[in-house]
């Protein structure tokens, strides 16, 4: 591979262009590392194409935006959250009572914001290819990955073979980046299916995020700007199907009587997507010169806004320690900086996973007392006790320890 010209030579090559991915890139290329980030598109052009999601950026996900530079072009498209409610609408005894979680008593600062995420790729795509140490290569699909002891080879469908000292795999739960690193995971799945699109409401949503538990799973309603609110709604396999096949105004009835009108009479509707829901966790989060992050690493449902939340966090953790190694000259894809970031990584991913699963479980199969009881005493104690409330919004947030530089407030 020494035959190849310098320009096919970088630091890191990042498979994978979504949020996460060029949230890596971005905060690499701050430390002046050599990137290349593979993916069929960079960012989306004119409308939606589909993508009906809109994403909730926890504060330290919004620090991280800000530290890199991005924040300013994505605020006009945020709203913020304000207040958090859950509502037990499982029907079960004994009943779980409502509780709301205010932003003010953590601070001046709300609990983050909700973006479109079209809009937040295309933000971060333009300022990674308005960065001068970023090269955005357009692939029909990588090829292949090879881990060598002193360098990984990335090879695109197109040709033309790139070395990179560290590969970080954003490609997604079928991640190619996993396999090649041969990395394996535990994987399960739900007899459930997400819904997902945006509406718009008469009702102020009042920067307000809703979450209501039913039998079936979660369903969230997320504020936008203006009277609009993104929302996923988690039902079975055979009720998601009937609710797609659905006219606009048949399915706004449903999701009205869902949400017992909470944001009034619902208007416009978006178009519905709908996937099945899985979770996934790697078993390892780095291995030879590859490092994994958000959905090549986890796979959570849409609970607690945790999913593209904790890939920040993946990307910000491989950004700050490649970096750090490169400053002291050493190799930035190296086993020491592979070990440290699955080190620093698996607490806040396994921690995070297992919770997120227990309470989707928890709905699913809440039809057994002690669990519905122990729901019920957890909420009951969050509200009574303004110490305990206040520590499970802070680790909702994000964890206190071993938080990236880039993402906190500067």
């Amino acid at each position: 591979m020494s035959d190849l010209p310098p320009e096919n030579e970088f630091d890191v090559a990042i498979i994978g262009a979504g949020a996460t991915g060029l949230a890596a890139a971005c905060a690499m290329a701050m430390e002046d590392l050599k990137i290349i980030c593979f993916d069929k598109i960079f960012g989306f052009d004119g409308e939606l194409k589909g993508d009906t999601r809109t994403i909730a950026l926890l504060q330290n996900s919004v620090y991280l935006l800000q530290n890199l530079g991005v924040w300013d072009d994505c605020r006009p498209f945020a709203e913020p959250l304000n207040i958090m409610k859950v509502v037990d609408d499982t029907g079960r005894f004994p009943p779980v009572p409502d509780a709301s979680f205010d932003a003010s008593e953590l601070g001046a600062d709300p609990f983050g914001y909700n973006i479109p995420n079209d809009r937040l790729v295309s933000i971060l795509a333009e300022h990674a290819r308005d960065n001068p140490n970023i090269t955005l290569f357009e692939t029909d699909h990588v090829t292949s990955i090879e881990n060598l002891a002193k360098m990984a080879v990335v090879t695109p469908f197109e040709g033309n073979s790139v070395t990179a000292s560290l590969v970080v795999g954003a490609d997604g739960a079928n991640s190619l980046a996993r396999r090649a690193a041969r990395i394996t995971t535990t994987d399960w799945k739900y007899n459930q299916t997400a819904m997902a699109c945006w509406f718009s409401h008469s009702q102020p949503h009042n920067g307000i995020s809703t979450e209501f538990h039913r039998k079936s799973g979660p369903l969230v309603l997320v504020p936008m700007q203006g009277n609009k609110s993104g929302l996923v709604w988690v039902e079975t396999p055979e009720e998601a199907n009937r609710l797609m096949a659905l006219d606009d105004t048949g399915f706004k009835e449903q999701l009205s009587a869902a949400t017992h009108g909470e944001l009034g009479n619902l208007l416009e509707l978006s178009q519905r997507s709908a996937f099945p829901l899985s979770g996934l966790v790697a078993n390892s989060f780095g291995k030879g010169r590859t490092v994994l992050v958000g959905h090549a690493a986890h796979v959570l449902p849409p609970i607690g806004a945790q999913g593209l939340n904790l890939g920040l966090r993946d990307a910000a953790m491989i950004a700050d320690i490649a970096s750090k190694a490169q400053m002291l000259s050493a190799d930035p894809g190296g086993p020491d900086v592979i070990a440290k970031y699955d080190e620093l990584r698996r607490g806040d991913i396994l921690s995070r996973a297992f919770t997120v699963d227990f309470l989707n479980r928890s709905l699913i199969h809440g039809w057994f007392p002690p669990l519905q009881a122990t729901r019920a005493i957890g909420v009951q104690l969050l509200k009574l006790i303004p110490p305990l409330r206040k520590a499970v919004m802070r680790e909702g947030i994000a964890p206190q320890s071993h938080l990236p530089p880039l993402m906190q407030s500067r």
